[in-house]
C-alpha cells in the first residue's frame, strides 16, 4: 500500500462516535494466538502506545501509529470488534 493510500484510509482513531465502524481504544488487532494493542497516549498528545501480546508498551507517533496499524492489516491482522 502506498503512502498515498495509507493516508485516505482512516484509521479507528480518525473515526467520529457517530460513525458507524466506530470502536472505543484500545484497538485490539489479532492474528491467531497473537495480539497487538493501540491507544492513544494519555500523558503525550499526539503519541499512541503500542503493545504486543503483554510485552513491553512502545510509544509511537501519530505517523508512526497510522503505519504500524495499515502494515499489521496487510499482514493478516484483524481490527476485533
Amino acid at each position: 500500500m502506498s503512502l498515498k493510500n495509507i493516508n485516505k484510509t482512516k484509521a479507528p482513531w480518525d473515526l467520529k462516535s457517530d460513525d458507524d465502524n466506530y470502536q472505543k481504544e484500545p484497538w485490539i488487532l489479532k492474528k491467531a494466538k497473537e495480539s497487538v494493542a493501540i491507544e492513544k497516549n494519555k500523558s503525550e498528545r499526539g503519541k499512541f502506545l503500542l503493545q504486543k501480546d503483554g510485552e513491553r508498551r512502545l510509544s509511537l507517533s501519530a505517523l508512526q501509529a497510522r503505519l504500524t496499524y495499515h502494515q499489521l492489516i496487510e499482514y493478516g491482522y484483524k481490527l476485533q470488534k
